[in-house]
């Protein structure tokens, strides 16, 4: 007998008590039908979270700041702050001194000036603006930011940033300026930002390109860290000038190696450094926990439905006691006999998977409708339910081992029996 036939044989036995089996796939069902939908979510928040943040990329970049030390004396964070009457209160002693994180430009060239695979520093320019204009006569409100060298925004159209004095506008704004947004590339618009006299001050950039969006980029228009540098220049009195809260490094190369050894080299002399695919893993981390912590749901759904095969099975074995002595007395062996009724099992988590599979995403693609008519302005882009083929492939194989481990122990039953005493069994 071939395995196909044995497989047909197998279903062909499940379906002479169509009630219990469809119980006992009912049961299946809701295991999977959770898991695929747990799966469903988790995917679309990847997803979403990967068009978000993946739209500045730099492999070769890292990202510094100073590490925050608390004082030794400082009270734990979720202990109650004692009350003090203003008139005896003290200064503080045990708070975080925030000017203390800042870096200064020579601190900074002293942090890397061992590290030979440093190709440039650059300090992270807090600037503001005001408006932004392309034909002088319109204005539009402006939040400004930089793109550090090494680092590359992903366009809708044109390109990232090159050279100096260049901007890439975020695609609201873009749209806003020129619906055909592609026509904006090459133009200049003007940036209309108070200096450190609170006088109104104008600078012309080009326009190279169109974010793609991102969280970075929803409603922020980027410029060069040369512009940036400028323009903070202008908006900061000769005191408050020279002290940033970070600063990124262009690496020579994007050996995961030696980055982390300049991490630790960083460490050690007292700043944090972090990766762009540091900031992804954290949130990918977190997505991770989520899911498996939904998952666990799915598998004690699964865990009660194999309870079920195991009983569907059980009684099986009883009613098809004197069948079994017959096939053996006919000249099955033990090894095909254990074969169906394994392969009973793993039907039964076959078609409990299908149904949870296919009633997963008719559930999810139909709230994925109801999301996009009620949130779609606030979640651009975001789809509640994503369900890709290696997630179904998963659940298929974690339902039908599931199944299977549930079959085994009726299965061995079934491939012991005596034929002669299975004949006479009543």
């Amino acid at each position: 007998m071939k395995f196909w036939d044995l497989i047909k044989l197998a279903n062909r036995n499940l379906f002479r008590n169509k009630l219990r089996t469809f119980l006992t796939v009912a049961a299946i069902f809701v295991g999977s039908f959770t898991l695929t939908m747990t799966n469903g979510i988790g995917d679309g928040l990847r997803s979403y979270v990967e068009t978000q943040v993946k739209s500045l990329e730099g492999d070769a970049v890292i990202f510094v700041r100073r590490k925050i030390e608390e004082p030794k004396d400082a009270p734990s964070r979720d202990a109650p702050s004692e009350y003090k009457d203003e008139a005896a209160e003290a200064p503080p002693t045990n708070e975080i001194d925030l000017s203390s994180m800042l870096v200064t430009l020579p601190q900074m060239e002293n942090a890397v000036r061992d590290i030979p695979e440093v190709k440039t520093v650059t300090p992270s320019y807090p600037i503001d603006a005001e408006y932004i204009t392309l034909d002088g006569v319109k204005k539009y409100n402006a939040y400004l930011g930089m793109i550090s060298q090494g680092l590359t925004q992903k366009t809708e159209v044109g390109t990232t940033i090159t050279g100096p004095n260049q901007i890439v506008l975020p695609l609201g704004l873009a749209k806003a300026l020129d619906p055909q947004i592609e026509n904006l590339v090459g133009k200049y618009v003007t940036i209309g930002y108070k200096n450190a006299a609170k006088m109104m001050q104008t600078r012309s950039v080009e326009v190279v390109g169109v974010a793609t969006k991102g969280f970075n980029t929803m409603t922020t228009s980027l410029v060069d860290s040369q512009t940036a540098a400028s323009i903070y220049s202008d908006q900061r009195d000769i005191m408050d000038r020279g002290k940033f809260g970070s600063f990124t490094l262009q690496l020579t190369s994007a050996d995961q190696t030696k980055i982390e050894a300049l991490k630790k080299k960083l460490e050690e002399k007292g700043f944090t450094a972090e990766t762009i695919a540091d900031r992804q893993k954290r949130t990918y981390d977190a997505i991770g926990i989520f899911k498996v912590g939904m998952s666990l749901v799915a598998f004690i759904a699964l865990l009660a439905a194999s309870f079920g095969i195991i009983n569907t099975l059980v009684i099986a074995v009883l009613e098809r006691t004197k069948e079994i002595g017959l096939q053996k007395a006919l000249g099955m062996g033990r090894g095909k006999i254990f074969a169906i009724f394994s392969l009973e099992s793993v039907l039964i988590g076959f078609w409990g998977a299908v149904l949870g599979i296919v009633g997963a995403i008719i559930i999810g693609l139909i709230a994925n409708q109801v999301l996009i008519r009620a949130y779609g302005a606030s979640f651009e882009g975001y789809t509640l339910f994503v369900f890709t083929i290696p997630s179904i492939l998963l659940v298929m194989v974690i339902v039908c081992a599931i199944a299977f481990a549930a079959g085994v122990l009726p299965a061995i039953r079934a491939s012991r029996l005596n034929p002669i005493e299975s004949l006479r069994y009543e």
